[in-house]
């Protein structure tokens, strides 16, 4: 098991070095942005790797894939006779029903909530207040949205719908029956895979752990834990989650497809948290923060990742059809023909990834007339006052002043350049709470065109999120979009501006 860190050479496990060659070239080619990556066959790791500046020890974010977590500890209740499936989740939270409840909230169970079919349609909590000056004011008490907040659609258990709010209640219903998260309720089982005593979740607004996004871990733990779903609760011949409550939730239990949407994450089916695929099941979430099990030839492949500027989050899909074509299917029962050629050149690609460059060129023969000049900016949605460029060979800085003062983002042409990202209103450990600080962040430039810089801003800290810039020069004249690809915050970096140099 994966707990136990044993590394072998992929061949020894009938996987072909050559192949994971072409499944990282792949990843390359169509610039997949992989924060990390695991392969792992019969709990023995054959390929391990972490893009720089991310390395093992880094907690990551993993978003969606945070509810299956919340699913195991709901396990747990059940084998300890404490919750059933079919027991009614209005019976475990009488003091937020503000309103009666209808008939369709009324019969909403704990199982609907595992299979992302309650009564209502979409993240209660998202709903603005309806007297709020501030109409990007949201509720902060999102326990008490559940139930009050938006009219019951469907009868509870008939229709799929994504629904990250039904998890939340379930973490909160954790919470509520143990007096512990869902993580610290865990921590027997955790301890017993060797998952590491600093995993921990973002909070929400009113104080629980956010069980369906905010787990944040390493991505060995990840596949610790993603390797016990595949191994349906049995961890060296021990049975540490119930066996018949894992069948159940590794299966289909609800169907997925309610539109032309023939994807990934609903072609199959949904069982507890848990996405079903043709060949096993998988953990989704959110930027690609991913777990493929494998059951029937005992192979896990976990990633970690920031694609959420990809159309419709598209690269999972991605991903699972090049580990399925390029590893998957490709692996053999017996162990393979050493080939030390094959497995030192993989090594060689395993120590020199890089995140995705090669969007533009590092320099432009009009650079120089844009160096170190100041653009006055129109009134434009991201409040920015003013913007200057300053180039000092492959790197540079961009300077702006918004609503929030005078502000400098680091970058490198062709190249990342870590800094931190200028400002310190966005959440940390809880939502709607302030940091106070500054995210860590990454940064890349490129000439897309001889006029046209492509600026890539990657925040790589407690929450994950990006901004691609653009700023396009024409005469004394700019041009300027932003779009922004993160959640509950960088709001203020999307849109378009345009200015002229400052004469003054």
């Amino acid at each position: 098991m994966v707990n136990d860190f044993i590394y072998v050479k992929p061949e020894e496990e009938g996987l072909s070095s050559k192949q994971i060659i072409k499944f990282i070239d792949l990843i390359e080619e169509y610039k997949i942005n992989l924060h990390s990556f695991m392969m792992v066959r019969r709990g023995k790791i054959v390929a391990e790797s972490y893009y720089p500046p991310f390395h093992k020890d880094f907690a990551h974010r993993l978003y969606s894939s945070s509810k299956t977590f919340v699913a195991m500890a709901i396990g747990k209740l059940i084998e300890e006779g404490r919750i059933k499936l079919d027991d009614k989740l209005v019976d475990f939270f009488p003091e937020f029903l503000e309103r009666e409840q209808d008939l369709y909230m009324q019969e909403c169970t704990v199982e609907n909530a595992l299979t992302m079919s309650v009564p209502i349609l979409t993240d209660s909590y998202f709903k603005p207040r309806e007297k709020a000056n501030d109409p990007l004011t949201y509720y902060k008490d999102w326990t008490w949205t559940f139930f009050n907040c938006h009219k019951s659609l469907k009868p509870a258990g008939t229709i799929f719908n994504y629904n990250t709010s039904g998890t939340f209640l379930l973490s909160v219903l954790v919470e509520k029956l143990t007096g512990k998260t869902f993580l610290e309720y865990l921590r027997p089982v955790f301890d017993k895979i060797g998952i590491r005593k600093d995993i921990w979740c973002v909070k929400s607004p009113d104080g629980y752990a956010w069980g369906g996004s905010g787990v944040v871990c390493t991505t060995q733990d990840f596949a610790k834990f993603a390797e016990l779903i595949m191994y349906k609760g049995n961890y060296k011949g021990e049975q540490v989650l119930p066996r018949e409550y894992m069948e159940l939730a590794t299966s289909k239990r609800v169907y997925s497809v309610t539109a032309n949407d023939y994807t990934l994450k609903k072609a199959l089916g949904y069982g507890y948290q848990i996405w079903i695929q043709k060949t096993g099941f998988a953990l989704l979430g959110m930027g690609c923060q991913v777990a493929f099990c494998f059951p029937d030839k005992e192979f896990l492949f976990v990633c970690t990742g920031d694609t959420q500027s990809t159309s419709d989050d598209c690269d999972p899909d991605k991903v699972y059809s090049f580990v399925k074509e390029q590893i998957y299917e490709t692996i053999q029962e017996n162990p393979l023909e050493k080939n030390e050629q094959d497995y030192t050149q993989l090594q060689n690609r395993l120590k020199s990834l890089h995140l995705p460059l090669g969007f533009g060129e590092k320099s432009s023969r009009y650079m120089e007339e844009y160096n170190g000049v100041k653009y006055r900016l129109n009134a434009n949605p991201m409040g920015w006052k003013w913007l200057q460029f300053d180039f000092n060979g492959e790197q540079g800085v961009l300077t702006y002043e918004n609503e929030r003062g005078v502000k400098k983002i680091a970058f490198g042409f062709e190249k990342y350049v870590k800094s931190t990202f200028p400002e310190t209103h966005y959440y940390g450990k809880q939502v709607d709470v302030p940091s106070n600080r500054e995210f860590d962040c990454i940064c890349s430039a490129s000439w897309v065109e001889d006029r046209k810089i492509l600026l890539r801003v990657y925040i790589i800290d407690t929450s994950l999120g990006n901004c691609f810039m653009t700023f396009g020069f024409k005469k004394d004249q700019i041009g300027v979009y932003m779009s922004k690809k993160a959640e509950f915050f960088m709001d203020e970096y999307s849109g378009y501006a345009c200015g002229k140099i400052s004469i003054s």
